[in-house]
């Protein structure tokens, strides 16, 4: 389920009429499922990718999300926990740089961003 959800941040991100929703959520996230490819580095928000099949519909409609249930939920398939790295956080800024995203100084609340790197 998390590989199907990247694929579709990704599609999102190329499609002209939903690019702006993975915006969003890329910059509003706090954690982040990272996956270097081709020597580039990507960042998917665990309060999207770690639901089911999610969808941009689901998404917006799901009253209950919480990114602590899908980070721990994520934590669990990928037998890791989230880390502060500030070497990713600084490839973050370079992936939203290169999307034309500004990114907040910090995750969402103030706090750190957290990383898996997969």
């Amino acid at each position: 389920d998390i590989s199907a959800n990247i694929k579709t941040v990704d599609g999102y991100l190329n499609d002209p009429d939903l690019k702006e929703y993975a915006f969003s959520l890329i910059k509003r996230g706090t954690c982040f499922v990272v996956v270097k490819n081709n020597g580039e580095f990507r960042f998917y928000p665990s309060r999207f990718i770690g639901y089911t099949t999610n969808t941009k519909d689901l998404h917006s409609n799901n009253l209950d999300k919480d990114g602590r249930v899908t980070n721990a939920a994520i934590s669990s398939i990928l037998k890791k926990k989230p880390v502060v790295s500030e070497e990713l956080d600084k490839e973050y800024c370079r992936f939203c740089e290169r999307l034309g995203i500004t990114p907040n100084l910090k995750g969402a609340f103030g706090v750190k961003r957290k990383f898996w790197l997969v």
